[in-house]
């Protein structure tokens, strides 16, 4: 999930490409012995646009602040049943931006990886599920980022039981037939929740189960991916409206983009032609585009299409598009590295390195999303998210995003390198940070919750 490019091509590839044990980056503190808990460093200055290192030096960065936010519990984060306990959650995804990473963690690397997996492992359920009994909220998130954090570390060693288990309980959260769904009847038949509750699906967990599911190598033909193709498609705004959502008095704003689910959404709400309408949004849309494909649906499908030809049209680096507005501009900051984490999956996943925008203009996605995100490190090795939206007011949470989504560039990068791709590359369009109308938030306050929206 990263990103680097011609002239500084060596240096921002050289650095934390090979797999390793823990060392510190040049210029940044190792982690104490133990790894205690201490809160986050106080906010700087913004981190310049080249910092020494490139991708590689960023990864270092943020991994070695990610290895000191280790709770004597082995775990990560705060739980909000019990804060001297680790989150589950973020531990899972702490865990798996470490294995992730191009240095590939691995637990006989230190206890800041070995401690986590023994954490995780030991709150996983008879039914499968990884979550603390005292807090069985977010089950389908925080199973899913966990199956992503295991598969990554081995998925050899860890398949049986741990694994087996995990994707069992994530299939059966699906709102299927089994349950009573009926796809010509409930606008959430296919969709995935989450977790410890039969309310409404939404594409934020559908995406993850979807994810968690793909990579651990469910057969394309599991009747689970026609399913899903089904509620996938009731959350994108397409020229014709689903029936079912048509029925439950939810319009369409036509733009191909998509929502949070199919009768709900976390972005905008409209009015178009006296009828309810649920505006496109950035990481709606590249959720959708992402399970789509995930799911089978091929490439030149028009869904898949039209989802792209939003994304051509709204495509920026700066802010998570569809979300502001002209009196809440500073929403667009909401959900930014969940946004940015998952557009680099999602891009990846599509396959081109070169994406050309409604006006022609040429991005090397990777490159131009690899420069924002190292122009807003922290020169800690931190990111955080002044707009404090879905959790984002975590600087543990943001940075596990964006190392993932750094690691994502970075792959992708080397690909179109190796492919000739990156000579007389032109220089990144829209990378400067805009500033942010959200308000600031007090630095200092330590990590505490569990996920996301």
């Amino acid at each position: 999930m990263l990103k680097v490019f011609a002239g500084i091509l060596a240096i921002s590839l050289g650095a934390g490409c090979a797999p390793a044990s823990f060392r510190p980056a040049e210029g940044a503190a190792a982690p104490a012995a133990g790894v205690s808990p201490s809160q986050p460093p106080p906010g700087g200055p913004a981190r310049p646009a080249a910092p020494p290192g490139g991708i590689g030096g960023a990864l270092d960065r943020a991994t070695n602040w990610l290895i000191t936010k280790q709770n004597p519990d082995g775990g990560y984060g705060s739980s909000i049943a019990d804060p001297k306990s680790s989150d589950v959650g973020i531990t899972a995804f702490i865990l798996y931006a470490l294995a992730r990473c191009p240095r590939q963690y691995k637990e006989h690397d230190g206890p800041y990886v070995s401690k986590a997996v023994a954490f995780l492992t030991s709150r996983q359920q008879e039914d499968g599920a990884i979550y603390d009994p005292r807090d069985p909220s977010l089950q389908n998130y925080k199973t899913s980022v966990a199956i992503l954090a295991f598969l990554a570390l081995d998925r050899v060693k860890y398949a049986d039981p741990v694994l087996k288990k995990a994707v069992a309980f994530v299939k059966a959260q699906q709102f299927a037939e089994a349950q009573g769904y009926v796809a010509s009847e409930h606008a959430g038949f296919g969709g995935i929740g989450y977790g410890g509750d039969r309310g409404r699906p939404d594409l934020s967990n559908s995406q993850f189960a979807a994810e968690a599911l793909h990579e651990a190598g469910i057969s394309g033909a599991d009747d689970l991916w026609v399913r899903l193709q089904t509620f996938v498609g009731r959350c994108q705004n397409l020229e014709t409206v689903d029936e079912v959502v048509k029925k439950a008095g939810v319009g369409s704003t036509k733009d191909g983009g998509f929502r949070y689910a199919p009768t709900q959404t976390r972005g905008n709400t409209e009015t178009i032609d006296g009828e309810k309408v649920f505006s496109s949004y950035g990481s709606m849309t590249y959720a959708g585009l992402k399970s789509f494909l995930y799911a089978q649906v091929d490439k030149k499908d028009p869904r898949v299409q039209a989802a792209f030809n939003w994304i051509r049209s709204h495509f920026t680096v700066t802010e998570n598009p569809g979300m502001a507005t002209t009196t809440e501009p500073g929403k667009g900051q909401q959900g930014l590295y969940y946004y940015y984490h998952t557009m680099a999956k999602a891009l990846a996943a599509y396959g081109e390195s070169v994406l050309v925008d409604d006006r022609g203009r040429k991005h090397v996605w990777a490159k131009e999303l690899s420069d924002q995100l190292i122009s807003l490190q922290k020169p800690e090795g931190y990111w955080d998210n002044p707009a404090e939206r879905w959790m984002e007011g975590l600087e543990i949470l943001d940075t596990a995003y964006a190392v993932v989504a750094l690691t994502v560039c970075q792959e992708e990068l080397k690909k179109f390198e190796q492919a000739g791709g990156l000579k007389d590359v032109p220089p990144s369009r829209g990378t400067a940070p805009e500033k942010s109308t959200a308000p600031e938030k007090p630095k200092g306050a330590g990590a505490q919750g569990g996920a996301v929206k």
